[in-house]
Formats: C-alpha cells, structure tokens, sequence
C-alpha cells in the first residue's frame, strides 16, 4: 500500500466539504441521543482511525479501514459511494451494525417476520468516517465523523459474514484449488495460512465454490457445459441419444494424447467394466493400455446404457476409429464378459482376446470351494488348478490334466465345473501353453483396468456425481499419468543406471525403456544356466515379451556380440508419443459441398433440423441433450439417505471365502480381535501399520524364537522349531551357489549354515536367526510371502524360484522383531499396508519367479505412503545401526 503525507491538500479538500459533514455530524448526534446508550456502552475507537496518511486509491483506503476495523473486533462496510459528479468523489464507512431492519413490503405479516431462524444484527450503531479524494493523481485522505460504536466489540470475528468475505487474491486461490479437485477444508486452510486475519468458515467456502460453477456455467446445462469443456480441451467425443427425448445413451471421450499414446503402443489393450461411478447408474467401460515405460494409460472412457453386444459394439468401432489401420492390438484382455467379448471379435477379428486369470481363479473358488468338506483338500486342488494354468507345453497341459482329473474324481462337481466352464472353450485364452506363444507383454488380467478404477473411485469420493463433475476427475488423473509417462521417458533416454554399464547392452542404453532393460539383465543371468538349449529356455520372453531371451543371450556371449538393437520389438523402442504423419492432406471440402448441396434440396423444416445438428457440432456447449434419466430403484420402501460409496457390493467369490475361510486366526468371524491397547508389543512396530495388527502372539524365550515363530504360522506349532532350521539348512546346500551370488561369498554361506545347525534346547546370540538374511530362505523353502516387521526395519521376502501361482493361493505370514532381541508371530488385517521387496530378489530370482510382485504393489505403494519421506524405518536390506 503506498501512503503520502500531505496536510496541506487534506485541509484544503476538507474545507471544501465542512458544511456537508457537520449536517452529517448533526444526524450522528441525534441518533446518540435518541439511543441515549449508557456511557459505559459506548466505544470510542476514534483514534484509531484518525490518521493524516494520504491513501494512494480508493481501494488501498477502504482495506486500511477495514484492517483496522477487524483488528479491534469491528467489521466496517461501505455505507455510501459518491463518484463525484457534482462534488468532490467521497466514500462513506461504517460499521456493519449500522442502521435498523427495514420491512420488505411482502413481509409486513407478523408471522412471516417472528418465523424460526430469522433475525437482525442491526442496532443503529453510529460509527462513521469518511474518504474525501484529493485534488491530486487519486490520492484519498479519511475523516472521522463518529468514533463510537453503541455495541461491544466482538471477540473474534468469525462467523461474521462481511468479515469472512473473500478479497480477489484468495478467491483466485480458491477458483484455481476448485479446478484441481481441492476439498474445501483444505481450501480454506490454504487460505488462512496466506491470511492470519481471515476468518472466513466453511460455509463461506462452500458458497464462493457454488458461485464459482455458476459463473463457469454461464447458465448452461450440465451437458452443454461437458461438451464446451470436451471441445476446449480438444477431446473426440461421439453419443448416442434417444431422439425421443434427446437423453444420451452412450457417451464416449478420449483425451487427444491418449490417443496418441494409443498409436504408439498399440500392442495390448486391457478393457473392464466398473459400477457405482455416476447417478444415473451406467457402468463405465475402462480401457487402458501399457507403455514401453511399463506404465498403464488411459486410452477412452465409455458411458454405456447396458452391456449388450450393440453397446459394446458401438464403443469398439469408436475405438477402432481412433486408431491406423496398420497399428491395430495385438491383444486385448478381458473378463468373460461374453457381451464384450463378441463386440471385440466383430471388430477386430484379428486380435487375440484372453482371458483374466485372476477373475477365473476368483471363479473356481467361488463355485467349487462349498463342494469340499476339507481345508487341506482344497488347498491341494487349488494347487492342481494352478499347475494346470500354469503348464508351459500343450503335452504337459495333458498330463497335468489328466492328474487333476484323477486326483479328484470324488469332486465330479469341481472337475465338471472347470472343465466345462473354463478349459474346454476357453483354455487357449488363459493356460500358459498357449498364451504364451502371444505378445501379451505380461498382461494376462484386467489388473491394470481395475487399479485404474480403484484409483479413479478414491478421486471421485461419490457414487451421485454426474458427467461433467466426473470428466473434471478423470481429466485431472489423465493429465497426472501423462506427466509421469513422459518423465519416464526421459528417465529412459538420459539416465543409464550401472547395472547396464555391461558392454553387452552397448547399443540398448538410451534406445529402450529400462523395463526392457531389466528383463533382458534377468534373462541374461539365465544365460550361464540355460545356455543355447532352446528346450530349456522355454523362449517366453521372445514369444510373449518380444525381448531376447536366454538361450539367445548365451549365443551372444558365446560370439563375443553386444545385443543388437533390432532384437528388442519396436514397443519397447518407442520412447515418445510421436506417430507417423498422413501422407496426404486431411481437407474436408468435398463434405461441405455436399452439406450445402444438401440443404438446398431440403424443405424448410429439413432445413431447421440439419441447421440444428451442424450448430451442435460447430458450437457443442448449444446441445440440447439432456442427461439419462436417473434410475429408481423399483421395491421396496425408499430411502431417506442417499448412498454415496463407490464400493461395489461383493463377489461370490468373496461371500464364499468369509463364509468358509478359517485359515488365519485373526479374520474368523467368530474370533474377537484384541483392541490395540491390549496387544504386548503393539508400540514395537511402526505407528502407520498397528491398526493393522489384528494379533500378535508371542513364543517361548530361548534363543529359537524366530524358528518358533515361523513354525507356528506355518501350522507346525512352534515345537516345530528343529524342522523349521534343518529345512533352511537343506535349502542351503541345496542351492548353494545360487546363495553365494546373493551373499555375496562362500563365507557368508558357511556362517550361517553355523548359526542354522543348532539343535539344543538354548541357543546362544551366535546361534539366533537374522534377518534380512534368512528372509530369502524362508520365503523361498517354503514358497511363501514373508513380511519382516520391526521399529528399526521393515522388509517383505518373495520366492526366489517358484511360479507365481494365482493371488489368492499365496500363503502371506509376518514375522514381527521386538525389543532388539526377540521374534513373534504377527497377524495382519487382509487389506493391510506391507512393506517394500528386498531389493536382491529383484536382482536374483529365477525368470519363472517373476509376477509374485504385481498383486502386492498397490499395499506396498500403501505402506510407503503411509510411512512418508521422514521416517526412521529403514525398508532396504542394508542399514547402518550407528545413525538409527
């Protein structure tokens, strides 16, 4: 604010205006008497508004007085304005209390007037004072007419709606917060923290919020204001609507670099459909694609109004649409939507359709888990199931099958079932005998199309938005996962991390994405064990990666080559979103003669209507479509309360697992879960994973209490101790060099081996388990998932050489680390956060290990979320005790 001092020009502009004022002083007077308030009521505040500053504007004056209005607990507002026509412009301040409560003349009816929640906060308070504008530039001075106030002043100001008002600044702040999907608490504490003296609520938020829409909206409908915004920001977008009544059907939109991520990677494609997104209850079709980053984007969203073929149908020609001729998917991903899955045969019969593996498990138990009376007989036939899928060659599909269908020919239920159900007519789509002679890139489950719709429900917060409050959600995400997908990019291009420093991979850094980097190092430490036996290779990664593979890598190194570049396929060399150029020029001339040529010929009515629909295309925000009717819920006794959860209501699969699940202690229905307080140990373990922490049970004091602890939650009780170290010890000896790599020398090997064979009844320090070393060999002994939890560490283990059956087979324990000196058995809610993977399984696990990561990366993301950048809990396998 730019103040002056000129005493001369205020006694000047003063003089000019005396006579005015002292009328305006004379009525201030009389309206102290009349009032004939007690002394003692009065406040005299005078001085602090009494100043010879000269003001800079109009503007600068009035925050001055209301600045020092607020800051001794009186709100000021504008009283009167005078531009100055015939007199010198002038601006009249008082307090917000001022005057009396005038009757409209529609409310003279006493009852109108005396009716709940009505009132005035007027009590003809006489403060007054009085800018003047100078004779020069458009400095202003102030004047006080009267100091008092005939009310005490308040002892904060919130809840004062002049008071809590927004200036400019903050309602750009808050316009700006709006358009990135801000809750409005946290609007107004980003407003408070720039202003100490805001003492603007909630409702102030909520109504400047409210304003905001209305100004945006300009008084058009939700539809014409989600074209208007489609348009701006250069969608393609294509409806269908009922011309009965203009409601749309079903809607399409794709953001334009989405599209062209489309073209770039067009190879696989992944589709699901997602529920409980949008008021007028329309499931949402999803479609999402994979970078050579490894990354998920998304190429379209479709409103359908059913899942019929015809629906389908018309969101995959607009989906072909988008895309070149020549770069159409080599494979598309489904659940057994059957719907879906002849839309995607009609329109692109080339295209390899698979299956989701996950949703089939999730099938079979479903369906075949009731049919067993035993827990370890189920487990074994889970287990079968699993081999079966998971059968690299056709012959070994038939053994496998034959065995299963052996095994449990006293289940002819279950063997029926996925029989008839799944393997008959739908095997080339999910077993791996034949999905993976196909480029699928890794996906074989909707996985990624249902991590897109978790993270688009966490955004959306509501299951009663409606399109255009949806697209503002889905635009915000696109335009994140854009950012992030072009920095990976970059990552790809300048960062060459040391691991690929091997002059094999001379003519590979910089001109393909490090995800392909890492496979091909994973099949390249197969190499030395396969060598150039394809038999043994098995050739996945060629067939199914489009990346060399083992058996060719060791023909590489056996020729002294560096891998050449037109060995990797060309999806993982795409590194930007550019696209070839058409050849020719797009011009749409020869469409436009023949509108014209059109209208000439049409009545005037056909004239009207055609005139209609190319104002709809040339400005989309003067639609006249209209929303779909809101679907009603037709039995029943309506509800009051309106349900907003985004959660879809529960699968069979799941019914059946809550209803007959009893494999952990800690989730049985009929088990009361101990509080936190009452856990011993509970204060052990990171604060951001106890709510987690369902039980913790503790084990004998002996110096074996880790092997007793992983005893007990492999079901062997913890006496099983002696089983648990002579096993880690076969496993040892077994795998002996493959450890050696991983320890990094023979001795660490021997040690312990040393620490391992122990069978007395105590076990001294030299003798106890440590971690993170025998993480691995547990894991891998026992094909389990291995969370180590402690204060100081926090690590999750993964077999090392298995096949990664389907999530809901693999076997999760924690083993929790106390008091620096003692291991227990810790059980885990089934949504718990759980820390990240030891960093050597990524760098030695066998090439068929990899996938055990992929369903654990959401809780692991989860976990480190949870425990942020400031934590003390180490999650990498080394750390340094000193500086903890």
């Amino acid at each position: 604010m730019a103040l002056k001092n000129s005493e001369n020009d205020v006694e000047i502009s003063f003089e000019t205006v005396e006579k005015e004022e002292e009328k305006e002083e004379d009525e201030v007077q009389m309206n102290l008497d009349h009032n004939a308030a007690p002394l003692q009521q009065l406040v005299d505040i005078s001085d602090a508004f009494s100043s010879n500053e000269i003001f800079c504007s109009r503007d600068a004056l009035i925050e001055w007085a209301r600045n020092v209005g607020k800051r001794n607990g009186f709100v000021i507002v504008i009283k009167r304005s005078d531009k100055g026509d015939s007199r010198k412009a002038r601006v009249t301040l008082a307090c917000e209390r001022g005057g009396t409560y005038r009757h409209a003349k529609n409310k003279s009816n006493v009852e109108d007037l005396n009716r709940k929640g009505t009132g005035t906060k007027k009590c003809d308070c006489p403060f007054k004072i009085i800018g003047v504008k100078l004779t020069s530039n458009d400095d202003w001075s102030v004047k006080v007419v009267c100091g008092f106030h005939n009310h005490q002043a308040a002892k904060q100001l919130e809840g004062h709606s002049y008071a809590g008002r927004l200036s400019d600044g903050e309602k750009n702040i808050l316009s700006d917060m709006t358009k990135n999907l801000v809750k409005p608490r946290n609007i107004l504490l980003s407003i408070k923290n720039h202003d100490e003296y805001n003492v603007s609520t909630m409702k102030t938020i909520y109504n400047a919020r409210h304003k905001h829409r209305l100004l945006n909206s300009a008084g058009r409908s939700q539809m014409q204001q989600l074209m208007k915004q489609l348009n701006e920001c250069k969608y393609v977008e294509w409806h269908r609507k009922d011309e009965s009544n203009d409601c749309v059907r079903d809607l399409f939109w794709a953001h334009p670099t989405s599209i062209q991520l489309l073209n770039a990677f067009c190879s696989v494609l992944i589709m699901d459909c997602t529920y409980k997104t949008n008021r007028y209850r329309l499931p949402l079709l999803e479609i999402v694609g994979v970078t050579s980053t490894n990354l998920t984007f998304s190429v379209a969203f479709v409103y359908l109004e059913a899942e019929r073929v015809d629906n389908y149908t018309w969101a995959m020609e607009k989906l072909h649409s988008l895309m070149f001729a020549d770069r159409l998917p080599n494979v598309i991903v489904t659940d057994r939507e059957l719907a879906l899955m002849n839309a995607v045969r009609l329109v692109f019969p080339t295209t390899t359709n698979l299956l989701c593996r996950w949703h089939i498990s999730k099938n079979v138990l479903g369906n075949c888990k009731k049919l067993f009376e035993r827990k370890d007989k189920w487990e074994a036939f889970m287990s079968a199931w699993s081999v079966l899928v998971f059968s690299s060659k056709e012959d070994d599909y038939e053994r496998n099958l034959r065995s299963l269908t052996t095994d449990y020919y006293t289940y002819p239920g279950a063997v029926k079932y996925v029989t008839e159900s799944w393997l008959t007519p739908y095997k080339e789509r999910f077993v791996a005998a034949w999905t993976d002679k196909v480029m699928h890139l890794g996906n074989v489950t909707t996985n990624r199309a249902e991590s897109a719709h978790a993270k688009l429900k966490r955004h959306l917060g509501s299951s009663q938005g409606d399109f255009e409050s949806s697209w503002n959600v889905i635009n915000a995400l696109i335009e994140l996962q854009h950012t992030e997908i072009k920095a990976s990019f970059e990552r790809s291009i300048y960062v060459v991390e040391h691991q690929f420093n091997n002059a094999m991979f001379k003519e590979l850094r910089g001109m393909v994405s490090r995800a392909s980097l890492n496979m091909i190092l994973m099949e390249f430490k197969r190499a030395t064990q396969v060598e150039i036996d394809k038999g043994i290779c098995g050739c996945v990664n060629r067939t199914s990666y489009g990346l060399p593979c083992a058996h060719e890598l060791a023909e590489l190194i056996k020729e002294g080559r560096t891998i050449p570049l037109d060995s990797v396929h060309s999806h993982w060399r795409k590194l930007d979103t550019v696209t070839h150029n058409v050849s020719y020029e797009l011009t749409i001339t020869t469409e436009i003669d023949s509108i014209l040529r059109q209208f000439a010929d049409c009545d005037e009515a056909g004239k009207i209507a055609l005139k209609r629909k190319l104002r709809e295309l040339a400005c989309p925000a003067t639609t006249s479509m209209c929303p779909p009717l809101e679907k009603v819920k037709g039995k029943g006794r309506p509800s009051l309360k309106i349900n907003l959860s985004t959660k879809r209501a529960p699968s069979l699969f799941e019914i059946v697992e809550s209803a007959h699940d009893s494999t952990s202690p800690a989730t049985a229905c009929s088990v009361k879960l101990p509080k936190e307080k009452k856990l011993k140990y509970i204060k052990c373990f990171p604060h951001q994973i106890r709510e987690h922490i369902v039980n913790i049970v503790d084990v004998k004091v002996d110096g074996h209490c880790g092997y007793r602890s992983i005893a007990g939650l492999l079901g062997m009780g913890e006496d099983g101790w002696g089983t648990v170290r002579q096993d880690l010890v076969r496993e040892l000896h077994t795998f002996h060099d493959e450890y050696v790599q991983l320890y990094g020398s023979i001795d660490r090997v021997a040690e312990l081996v040393y620490s391992l064979s122990w069978f007395d009844s105590f076990a001294p320090y030299d003798r106890w388990m440590t971690l993170p070393d025998m993480g691995h060999l547990i894991a891998s002994r026992y094909n389990i998932v291995l969370v180590h939890l402690s204060i100081r560490q926090c690590l999750t283990y993964l077999p090392l050489r298995s096949v990664s059956s389907a999530p809901l087979h693999h076997k999760l324990i924690a083993l929790g680390f106390v008091e620096d000196c003692h291991f227990v058995q810790v059980f885990l809610d089934s949504t718990s956060p759980i820390p990240p993977i030891a960093c050597n399984w990524s760098n030695y696990r066998y090439q068929c290990a990899r996938g055990w990561e992929i369903p654990y990366v959401p809780r692991i993301e989860a976990f480190r979320s949870s425990l942020g950048t400031n934590s003390n809990v180490a999650t990498q396998e080394t750390i340094d005790l000193d500086e903890t």
